[in-house]
């Protein structure tokens, strides 16, 4: 692969045997916000990445000569205004813009639906299928409102307690936002609502991104939340492409941190973390350099940070048993595509840049199709008929690629980690295939349009990036690995059993996407033992 555009924002590795307040390990997002906080502290900040270029998952990169992509994370709406506002991210390029329309969803009929930031043009398109839903779609969106309005203040620190929940959740209304969120599934919850498929089929999605888990799954209501938490340019939910692609977003932490003293090393792969009597004193790199550190926060997943780095002889047994139960394995494919012309759609024909173009593409036409799908997965095999995220950035963009030509990402679910027949290697092509032929039965074109691909499924997530298992949220966000079982009951405050050890990427509390509240939360929790005050750094710390 070949030098990303935030390569740039790297060091030189420091001299072996340098001390300082904070080591951080990884340059994920999470790592790079920790590290921020830390160095706006007045802390003297390491930032060690095991990879050539930083910003772990979270990267553009020119997998293809003059063609630059998002190769893993490939949108944004979750990240915090908090952390936008407290490490100035614009001042530093950040600058993301939603999408409009929003979606465009074909179906195999010819149809096709449409939602878009203005909700009188999204409930035109809903009138195509039912008139019953258009009104329907106002209720559902007020009931996300309000979950999103309950929970919004859990996220700035860690995991509510129990009563905090029930104070968040009081009455009748509450016990049953309660439950819509913890308990239900994505399709059981759109059936109450709406009785035309072609609008929950693409409402169904967001239920499980990311997860191993079907529509009909209890739980995935959870899932759907954790995607609309976010907001862009004050449209709750909405999701947008960042100019210059996701990679912008690290270039712009480091920078900040830059600012702030933080020296940010690449190629340094961490090895173990040095602990003494208990406590973690540092870290040692795979080429045997040391480094010593009042403090060590993990951006590395929970099972690579406890079961790798720190070493399970290091760890009550209780804690490690748990670490060995969190859901790791991944069944995400990317599959990253050069064009030389846009998708042509049947259900909206054309090649020039068209609304069907410049947002998500979703390949689902019902939620007996997602579940399906899911129904491969779980039997070991690849999707016969996956569901697919799909996006053309340079539908929007100009600089990405060479005059005329395009991108596309797909965010397929599902095919599992571990195959029921062959290896990754063996089936990488024929499984990218499948998915390429998927999306021509309502693209003809694509096939012949496409004059580069790369296919990464959840061994190669693992291998290139280093998430255990491939899985992009560091392990599930259903309910049963989320408040105060991440990672594991008893250590949901970003604390773990080794003293000035802290754990501050997405196995966290509150999870994954590129969020930031984990990275966020970590060091202010950090600076607090430190002595620091971090409401001095971070707004909303009181």
């Amino acid at each position: 692969m070949a030098v990303t555009s935030n390569a740039s924002s790297t060091f030189t590795g420091p001299p072996d045997g340098s001390h300082y307040d904070a080591i951080v390990v990884g340059s994920g997002h999470n790592g790079l916000i920790a590290a921020g906080y830390l160095a706006k502290a007045g802390k003297k900040v390491l930032v060690l990445e095991r990879r050539s270029i930083i910003g772990g998952a979270t990267v553009t990169e020119e997998l293809f000569p003059g063609y630059r992509l998002s190769t893993c994370s490939y949108v944004c709406n979750l990240l915090l205004p908090e952390v936008i506002a407290d490490l100035e991210l614009e001042r530093h390029g950040y600058d993301v813009r939603p999408f409009d329309p929003q979606y465009f969803v074909p179906f195999p009929d010819g149809s096709y639906f449409m939602s878009f930031l203005d909700g009188r043009k999204t409930r035109a398109q809903i009138a195509k299928f039912s008139k019953k839903d258009v009104a329907a779609y106002d209720a559902y969106w007020e009931m996300w409102d309000r979950i999103v309005d309950r929970m919004r203040p859990l996220l700035l620190q860690p995991a509510p307690t129990w009563d905090q929940i029930e104070a968040r959740f009081s009455g009748p209304q509450g016990q049953e936002d309660w439950r819509t969120l913890t308990r239900k599934s994505i399709a059981e919850l759109l059936d109450e609502y709406f009785e035309s498929e072609q609008i929950k089929a693409p409402l169904s999605t967001g239920g499980v991104i990311g997860v191993n888990a079907g529509p009909l799954t209890p739980g995935t209501a959870y899932v759907k939340y954790h995607h609309l938490i976010g907001s862009i340019a004050g449209h709750q939910g909405a999701w947008g492409f960042v100019r210059g692609g996701m990679g912008s977003i690290p270039k712009a932490l480091a920078a900040f941190g830059r600012e702030h003293g933080v020296v940010i090393a690449t190629d340094s792969e961490v090895a173990e973390i040095d602990i003494v009597n208990g406590s973690a004193r540092g870290v040692r790199t795979v080429d045997g350099r040391r480094y010593t550190a009042d403090i060590v926060l993990s951006n590395a997943d929970p099972t690579r940070t406890f079961l790798g780095l720190v070493g399970e002889s290091r760890l009550p047994a209780e804690f490690a048993a748990g670490v060995k139960r969190i859901k790791v394995k991944g069944s995400v494919v990317k599959v990253l595509m050069a064009l030389g012309e846009l998708p042509n759609f049947t259900a909206m024909p054309g090649t020039d840049i068209g609304p069907q173009h410049t947002g998500g593409i979703v390949i689902n036409p019902s939620v007996d199709y997602l579940e399906s799908a899911w129904d491969d997965c779980k039997r070991g095999h690849p999707s016969r008929r996956p569901f697919m995220d799909c996006y053309i950035q340079t539908a929007t963009e100009d600089g990405l690629t060479p005059p005329g030509k395009h991108t596309m990402s797909l965010f397929v679910q599902y095919a599992p980690y571990d195959l029921a027949e062959g290896t990754w290697d063996e089936r990488r092509s024929e499984i990218g295939a499948n998915i390429i032929d998927t999306l021509a039965m309502f693209a003809p074109n694509l096939p012949n349009a496409i004059e580069h691909v790369e296919v990464l499924g959840p061994p190669d997530i693992e291998r290139i990036i280093g998430i255990t298992g491939g899985n992009i949220f560091h392990g599930e966000i259903l309910p049963d690995q989320m408040f105060g079982y991440r990672p594991v009951p008893g250590f949901s405050d970003y604390r773990t059993p080794i003293d000035r050890l802290y754990l501050c990427g997405s196995g966290a509390w509150p999870g994954g996407a590129v969020f930031g509240a984990p990275g966020r939360n970590a060091a202010i929790e950090a600076l607090r033992d430190l002595g620091s005050n971090p409401s001095e750094v971070a707004t909303a710390a009181d």
